[in-house]
C-alpha cells in the first residue's frame, strides 16, 4: 500500500467502516511509515475533537428555504440552468452598440499617432 491509498481510507478507518483486512492492511503501513502515521495522528485527534463539538440545529425557515431550492431544482433541471442566466443579462440592443463603440475606440487609439 502506498502514501496515496493509505491517506484516501483515512475517512473510512476513523468511522470503523473499513472491512478488517484493510483496515489491517493500514495499520501495517502506519506502523512502517513515519510520515502517514504523523498524518493519521492529526486526522484522528481532529475527528475525536470534532466528535466532542455540540451539534446545532439550524432554524426552521432556513432548512425550509434549502429543501425548497432543491425540490426547485430538481423540478426544473437543466432547463433551470439555462433560464437563471434571464434575470441578470443585458437586452442585445443594448449590448450590440457598446461592443461596436468599444471596437471603434480600440481602432481609433491604435491608429492615433
Amino acid at each position: 500500500m502506498n502514501h496515496r491509498e493509505a491517506r484516501a481510507l483515512f475517512l473510512a478507518l476513523a468511522d470503523d467502516e473499513l472491512p478488517a483486512p484493510k483496515a489491517q492492511e493500514v495499520r501495517t503501513h502506519l506502523d512502517g511509515c513515519d510520515d502517514c502515521r504523523q498524518g493519521w495522528q492529526r486526522y484522528a485527534s481532529t475527528v475525536q475533537r470534532l466528535h466532542h463539538v455540540a451539534r446545532e440545529k439550524a432554524p426552521p425557515a432556513l432548512a425550509s428555504l434549502v429543501m425548497s431550492r432543491v425540490r426547485r431544482k430538481r423540478r426544473f433541471g437543466l432547463r433551470g440552468l439555462h433560464t437563471a442566466h434571464m434575470n441578470h443579462r443585458l437586452p442585445v440592443e443594448v449590448l450590440i452598440p457598446l461592443l461596436l463603440a468599444a471596437a471603434v475606440a480600440a481602432f481609433l487609439a491604435l491608429i492615433a499617432p
